[in-house]
């Protein structure tokens, strides 16, 4: 089976760290904080991943630059990842980081994580950067849903209003908008530019979800669910969850369009964007 995963992590050899000593501290036992990016490049070759989305993102402002110029030059060098862009929205030269990497240097969209960077999605400081999403035709990834650290930050009902003021810009929520998982799927029908990933979910053992429910879903909207490993950050094995996901029983073409399709649609593979 052919894949691509819409939700990798990959940063900096020193951002990593900080960023494995944080989890370790939480109580997350993450068995591949010691990997090298070869190691890590390896394992999803192994597990048939064509393409992935690389996803960073910025954790306090004035680093996005930086951030993106490492992004950028990893892609150029390991062909397996697509660059999504950092961003805050407290960044001094936010309009820079905008066009820079959405326009100069082409990347696929952003990624953007409220909870982590400090923001809310429906404040108004957020707004250029939808309107650079809009224009450019970008997609962004924003992890709007409660789980697994809930935040006033976060939630459907904030988010709403972010699909209402932009409905035409594409936004992938990860991990099925978790814990609000029925609320946003409620949204599917309303929005039509709205994506969800299953990315950190499939085959946790700390994940225990309804996956028939899921599965119909899925089936009444094929092109608007993403496989996603949410891979290094995680401590089972992200092999285990495409198993899963062939496990739940979905038709041919849904389970072509979630592994592979819709993702090469979002990032315009198919016009020659990618």
């Amino acid at each position: 089976m052919q894949v691509w995963d819409a939700h990798v992590h990959m940063f900096p050899e020193r951002l990593f760290e900080a960023i494995w000593r944080w989890f370790d501290r939480d109580g997350w036992r993450i068995p591949y904080t010691n990997w090298s990016a070869k190691d890590m490049d390896d394992y999803l070759a192994g597990m048939g991943v064509e393409r992935a989305f690389l996803l960073p993102y910025a954790h306090k402002p004035g680093m996005s630059m930086e951030l993106n110029a490492w992004v950028r030059d990893f892609c150029q060098t390991h062909h397996r990842y697509i660059p999504f862009a950092a961003v805050h929205p407290d960044d001094s030269n936010l309009e820079e980081v905008l066009t820079t990497t959405l326009d100069d240097w082409s990347f696929a969209g952003l990624k953007l994580h409220p909870r982590v960077q400090g923001f809310a999605a429906d404040e108004p400081r957020m707004e250029p950067i939808y309107r650079a999403a809009g224009y450019y035709q970008k997609p962004v990834v924003i992890h709007t849903g409660r789980a697994p650290y809930p935040s006033d930050l976060l939630g459907v009902e904030r988010f709403r209003q972010v699909l209402e003021r932009h409905p035409g810009v594409r936004f992938v929520v990860p991990h099925l908008g978790l814990d609000q998982m029925e609320e946003f799927f409620d949204l599917l029908p309303l929005f039509p530019h709205l994506y969800l990933d299953v990315a950190w979910l499939l085959a946790n053992p700390k994940a225990v979800l309804p996956w028939s429910r899921v599965a119909e879903v899925m089936e009444r909207f094929p092109d608007r669910f993403l496989y996603g490993s949410d891979f290094p950050i995680m401590e089972h094995d992200p092999a285990a969850g495409l198993v899963e996901l062939e496990k739940l029983g979905l038709s041919p073409s849904t389970l072509a369009a979630i592994t592979r399709e819709n993702a090469r649609r979002l990032v315009g593979v198919d016009e020659g964007k990618v």
